[in-house]
Order: structure tokens, then C-alpha cells, then sequence
């Protein structure tokens, strides 16, 4: 390889990035930025705001549980970290050290009992306990009630006021026998006289619309949610989202000559060019997080292009589905697989979507029996799940 012999010609390929492009695209990609938009605001004045500062109120034992939902992409994440910072500004006093008001814990897959949820949290806020108590505790039964101690201990000495359980639709899952075990202690959490102090951490769980169904139904837990879905944006709300970004970016130095945005008749002012705004709205449905992901790197394709200003390929070589984003070689042409039937299933449906089977029109007693019907009966057909393309077992 190292005599392979390129000519002088070859070496443009190599030119390096303008330094003020560069300086623009390195701050693009390690920028957080929040864009506000009207069901954001409601939801942080009327419902996080409102928990952060009761965290030390006594006069209600029965706390509440807030479940934020939605599909993929609405900008729950979004909005959590927004929430963060915003109460980070307004409230500095309260972020000391080993004070941390507001801590967001990603969940996993691998969480099935209300024991595994609290080893799982105490290593995350870094107090982990070693399995061979926990064996010790599980013997005599009291392996519950001792970790459920440690954590509240921790989250007192902390001064936790919100503690944010994001992803927790897997909690939630169809197959996991111990969802009433798991809710059981997300009520002893949230219940003030469980604490020994004035503190009583809230807890706002964030996920999508898979645990929507478990949650509803849950009667042990009746009374003790709140459910807040993320919708997204119409189209109006769209459009001043866009200009929002928009004119974000130009602040940071890329030019304002991009085909979002055209000068109105008298050139005194801008506005969206609605073909474009459309298009982008199509791409997205109106999602948060993948018109802010698309609009984002589209620019870095165009600053790596040395353009100050993205075009419609940029757009288009940015390939989006429910859960990711990822950029299309532009170069090569993209190979067409052959498609595959696909059929959408919901937790509530009982019977199969395939026309003349035995199933069409009598329904299983359970999800996971009709999950097993299409495995065995119609293995040609692709399963997606709701906002999930993943198979399920």
C-alpha cells in the first residue's frame, strides 16, 4: 500500500475545509440547543416546574407519578435536558457539590423485577451494591425494603427533587410479569412518609407509546399518574419552528441565502419559502427531533461541501426512519432491496391482518399468541411493533 504512487492532480481531492467553515462546523456538532415551541412551555410550566419546587412540600403523602410520552422523535429527551438546564439557571444555589437536584437515568432492556430496578439505579447514581449482600438480603427477605432505603438515603443526601426514568417503555414490556411488583415501588418512592426528611423526590417517567397500554390499565396505580403525550407539530407550529432554527444557524455564521428562506417582495424581511417548509415537513411529520437532526445535518454536508448554505441534495442524503438518522453516501447509488410484506401490530390486537386467514376474524386471548400466530403461519411477513421496526421474540 505504501507504494502506491498518487499524482499531484489526486492530492486536491485532499484540500482541507475552510478554517472559518471548520470553526462553524465544530461548534454545530458539539452544540445543545433548545428550540421553544407552545406544548413545551405548557408542559414545563404546568407540569415539571410545578414538581420541582413541591419536592419539599409534606402537605400530601401521595405523591404522583408523570409519564411523558410519545412517538419517536417527539423531543421528550429534548425537552428533559431543556428542563435541566433551565432549572440549572434558575436555580444555581441548589447545584453544589454532591447536590444534584435533577438526575435522568436512561433504562434498559434487562430490568424485569423491582429489585433489579434498584441495583440497577443505585449503581447509576453510583452506589452500587455487591450481588453477595443482596444474596444475603434475598435469604431472609428483606432485600426489597434494604435497597429501597439506601436509594431514598441517597437521593436525601443528594437533594434530588426530580428524578427522571427515560426509556421507560421497557419497563413496560408486554412479557414482564413483575410490571405490578415494579409500579409497587415506584409508589413506595413517591410516597413522602417512606422519606425521613422534608425531601420527597418526584419522579417523571419519559418513554414512548408501548408502555401506554400497561399503564392504562394498571389498577394498582390508578389515581397516582399523570399521562402527558407529545404530539407533533402542526403545520403552522412547524413553520415558526423552522425560522427558529433557521435563523439559529445563521447566527452561528451560515449564510442566510438557503432555499428555506426567501425575501419577501419589498426585500425587507424574510419568510419561508413554503415548497421547502413543506417538503421538510413531509420528511418529518412534524417531529421534533427529526426536523432539528435533518435541519442540523444537512448543514454539516453542505460546510463539508464548502457551502455556507444547505440545498435539497443535503436534505436528501440524509436517510430518517422512526428511531435514527443516517447519512446516504451521496457518491454511490443506492442498491434496492427487495421488498418484504410488512405487517404493523398493536398491544391491543387479537387478530391477524391476513386476508383469508383462518385468524382474520377470531381473535387469540393474548398479544404474544398472535405474535407466534404470524412467526409460525406467515414467516414471509416483516413484523413492526407500533414505533418499534425491532422483532420481538
Amino acid at each position: 500500500m505504501a507504494n502506491m504512487i498518487c499524482s499531484k492532480e489526486d492530492l486536491a481531492i485532499l484540500t482541507e475545509m475552510d478554517e472559518s467553515l471548520n470553526e462553524i462546523a465544530n461548534e454545530i456538532e458539539h452544540r445543545q440547543r433548545f428550540y421553544k415551541y407552545p406544548e413545551a412551555e405548557i408542559i414545563i410550566k404546568s407540569h415539571l416546574f410545578p414538581r420541582f419546587k413541591r419536592a419539599d412540600i409534606s402537605s400530601n403523602d401521595r405523591g404522583l407519578i408523570y409519564f411523558l410520552y410519545g412517538d419517536y422523535h417527539t423531543g421528550k429527551s429534548f425537552l428533559l435536558k431543556f428542563f435541566c438546564g433551565l432549572m440549572f439557571t434558575a436555580y444555581p444555589h441548589m447545584w453544589k457539590k454532591e447536590k444534584i437536584p435533577i438526575v435522568r437515568i436512561n433504562l434498559n432492556n434487562h430490568i424485569n423485577t423491582a429489585i433489579q430496578l434498584l441495583i440497577f439505579l443505585l449503581e447509576k447514581l453510583g452506589r452500587p451494591i455487591t450481588h453477595k449482600l443482596v444474596n444475603e438480603w434475598k435469604k431472609i427477605n428483606i432485600a426489597k425494603e434494604r435497597l429501597q432505603t439506601r436509594l431514598i438515603a441517597h437521593l436525601e443526601r443528594c437533594g434530588t427533587r426530580i428524578l427522571i426514568l427515560d426509556e421507560c417503555q421497557k419497563l413496560l414490556n408486554a412479557r414482564n410479569p413483575n410490571v405490578p411488583d415494579i409500579f409497587e415501588l415506584l409508589i413506595d418512592l413517591s410516597t413522602k412518609s417512606n422519606w425521613n426528611g422534608d425531601l420527597c423526590t418526584q419522579i417523571v417517567m419519559c418513554g414512548t407509546n408501548d408502555g401506554v397500554p400497561l399503564l392504562e390499565a394498571a389498577d394498582w396505580i390508578q389515581g397516582r399518574t399523570r399521562t402527558i403525550k407529545l404530539h407533533p407539530l402542526n403545520e403552522v407550529v412547524f413553520g415558526s419552528f423552522l425560522f427558529k432554527v433557521y435563523s439559529d444557524f445563521t447566527s452561528l455564521g451560515i449564510s442566510q441565502q438557503w432555499a428555506l428562506v426567501d425575501m419577501t417582495n419589498d426585500h425587507q424581511d424574510r419568510r419561508l419559502n413554503p415548497e421547502v417548509a413543506l417538503y421538510l415537513y413531509k420528511r418529518t411529520g412534524g417531529k421534533i427531533g427529526l426536523t432539528i437532526d435533518l435541519l442540523r445535518y444537512a448543514v454539516l454536508l453542505a460546510l463539508d461541501d464548502g457551502r455556507y448554505f444547505p440545498e435539497k441534495r443535503d436534505y436528501e442524503a440524509i436517510q430518517l426512519t422512526e428511531k435514527s438518522y443516517r447519512m446516504k453516501d451521496v457518491l454511490k447509488p443506492i442498491m434496492k432491496e427487495k421488498k418484504k410484506s410488512k405487517i404493523r401490530i398493536r398491544l391491543q390486537d387479537r387478530t391477524c391482518q391476513m386476508k383469508n386467514c383462518v385468524r382474520e376474524h377470531n381473535p387469540y386471548a393474548t398479544y404474544r399468541s398472535l405474535v407466534h400466530h404470524y412467526r409460525r403461519k406467515h414467516p414471509h411477513v416483516e413484523l413492526t411493533f407500533e414505533d418499534d421496526d425491532d422483532q420481538r421474540a
